[in-house]
């Protein structure tokens, strides 16, 4: 038989130690103000419910995976406000324990405060906060004890007091000073608080603006209540009901992380349903990545998939630096249910707080992830082939220019050489069968001369090589039939960027010249953040095809091997344009 577990799901380990924190909290602050709660037990109870349920909060969040040390603060802060109330013993040095334990409450709170949600004191505004705070809270108590005498605070004459010099101008001097300091205190941490929005994530801001609002709520609640003891000596009964007045308005923070916790817990068990309503066939790495980005609200997120013993992105193309990753990101690794890599998601480093909603959206996308595995093994292949035909292409390129030089610098120049010693030999001869031979050799060799040329011309025109495109191009316009407006940059481009427009806009040209019937052609060439666009535009019959044996198709395959893109719009009557974009050097 299956053991009957001790406690049901909802009362784990960790809600019963924050519950036991209450309890204690609770009870000690039952003992230390007794002698009040006897002729008050109203509140009595609003004190030992809001200060137990201030510690199970603390509890709750300090057994938790994120906000450990705000929960920590907030426990120490409960267990400060039940010292506080051994004021109502009034006697020996329970009233000095008293008001020094308020102080640490609400230090206590502010520092628990701007430790929400990354657990430590981010930038230099928190620590002068919080050394500002000690300073105040502490040593401004200890400055107003020093002047006063216990009865000016309410306590019994006869309570331990560590008067200096007790001297009554001077005493309400420091409580309004000290009251002033307070009230710039609170305003400073709900500035930092509202400071950190505009440098945090989207998750992380939906928890701190509760919690600002909180904050101001709370403190000036509280700030209003001490108001009333400034300016005139207070009994115990002010005191007592003032410490009641603040520890009320102090719950509200306690309420506002607790629902900020709830809200992030229902977020967690929603995300499933929210994934698997974006993740609508047919399933792709781009709409996994997609659906992730959506619903941890990261639109920088990228997912990496395990293919061929390496990572790919969504486009097949190898990730050279998966297992690191920037200061401000995450990446976090997905394992398959055999243990083996299956992917690696790059997230903001901000939602590393926030690991329980990511590890919940990746198992909701886990079968998912599963299914596009084998996808991103095809599209890696794919990719590799891409890039095999890339380099096909620059080798292809590098090596048309490399013959067409030699032909140019090797052969061409020994044929020219050839042809003036033919020319000395014409001069030279007597016999004029000799000089006519001569002559025929001179003219078949020039002949041959000029085809060579052609044909160097052909593989790799020196202009390109030497000059760039629009050099190459003003000299193709120059020798087309057609007048060609240009419209150019001067710079060059990478190598086989150049050779391949050349050719995709000389097969264009020779297109609109053969076909369109046109009376001008209108050529330009722009680098923009797309990439390299150009586009031969002529004002013909329109109507043209894209026939798969023909130079459009040619022009198409030559600008796809380097992943760019040919557009032909050609309605009838309307003229031809032939548009082509070509990625950067960089993306090449």
């Amino acid at each position: 038989m299956r053991p009957v577990p001790r406690w049901p799901p909802w009362l784990g380990a960790r809600v019963r130690r924050a519950l036991a924190a209450g309890a204690a909290v609770a009870a000690a602050a039952l003992a230390f103000g007794w002698p009040h709660w006897r002729d008050q037990p109203a509140a009595a109870a609003v004190t030992l419910v809001c200060c137990g349920g201030f510690a199970v909060a603390g509890g709750l969040f300090a057994a938790g995976r994120t906000a450990r040390r705000t929960g920590a603060a907030f426990v120490a802060a409960a267990a400060a406000w039940a010292v506080t109330w051994a004021a109502a013993w009034n006697t020996g040095a329970a009233p000095l324990v008293s008001v020094f334990a308020q102080s640490v409450f609400f230090l206590a709170v502010g520092v628990g405060v701007l430790l929400y949600p990354a657990g430590r004191l981010e930038g230099a505004a928190a620590r002068l906060w919080t050394a500002a705070a000690v300073v105040i809270m502490v040593g401004g108590q200890a400055l107003l004890c020093a002047v006063s005498r216990p009865a000016w605070n309410g306590f019994a004459a006869s309570a331990a007091w560590p008067v200096l010099r007790a001297e009554h101008e001077v005493f309400h001097g420091v409580q309004r000073g000290l009251a002033g300091a307070m009230t710039v205190l609170a305003g400073a941490l709900v500035v930092i608080l509202v400071a950190r929005l505009p440098r945090t994530g989207r998750l992380d801001r939906a928890l701190i603006v509760p919690v600002a609002v909180a904050v101001a709520f709370g403190v000036s609640g509280a700030l209003a209540v001490q108001s009333t003891l400034i300016g005139s000596d207070a009994d115990l009964a002010d005191v007592l009901d003032v410490y009641l007045f603040q520890g009320v308005f102090a719950t509200v923070l306690p309420l506002a992380f607790l629902g900020t916790a709830l809200r992030a817990r229902l977020a967690e068990l929603t995300v499933a349903e929210r994934m698997q309503r974006l993740l609508v066939a047919p399933v792709s790495v781009a709409r996994v990545r997609d659906a992730l980005r959506t619903v941890l609200g990261d639109t920088a997120l990228d997912l990496w998939m395990w293919a061929d013993g390496g990572y790919v992105d969504v486009d097949g193309r190898r990730v050279r630096d998966a297992p690191g990753g920037a200061a401000d990101r995450w990446r976090h690794q997905v394992r398959a249910s055999g243990g083996e890599p299956l992917a690696t998601v790059d997230l903001a480093a901000a939602l590393r707080g926030h690991e329980p909603l990511v590890e919940a959206a990746l198992v909701a996308g886990g079968r998912a992830l599963e299914t596009v595995r084998l996808q991103a093994a095809a599209q890696a292949n794919l990719e590799r082939a891409r890039e095999a035909r890339e380099r096909l292409v620059r080798i292809q390129a590098a090596e048309r220019e490399r013959l067409a030089a030699d032909l140019k610098y090797s052969a061409q120049r020994r044929l020219h050489a050839l042809e003036e010693m033919l020319a000395r030999l014409e001069a030279a001869a007597a016999d004029p069968r000799a000089r006519e031979q001569a002559r025929t050799c001179r003219r078949e060799l020039a002949e041959a001369v000029a085809e060579l040329e052609a044909l160097a011309r052909g593989m790799h025109p020196a202009i390109l090589a030497d000059a760039g495109l629009a050099p190459a191009m003003r000299l193709v316009a120059t020798r087309t039939p057609v007048p060609v407006h240009l419209d150019m940059p001067a710079g060059r481009f990478p190598p086989e960027i150049e050779s391949t427009l050349y050719f995709a806009l000389c097969e264009a040209l020779t297109n609109a010249v053969k076909h369109a019937r046109a009376d001008a052609i209108h050529l330009s060439v722009s680098p923009g953040p797309d990439g390299i666009a150009a586009e031969v535009r002529d004002d013909g019959v329109g109507g043209a095809a894209p026939d798969p044996g023909g130079g459009l198709a040619g022009l198409t395959d030559r600008v796809r091997a380097l992943r760019g893109r040919v557009t032909v719009d050609s309605p009838p009557g309307e003229g031809t344009s032939v548009r082509i974009v070509l990625p950067s050097g960089e993306g090449a």
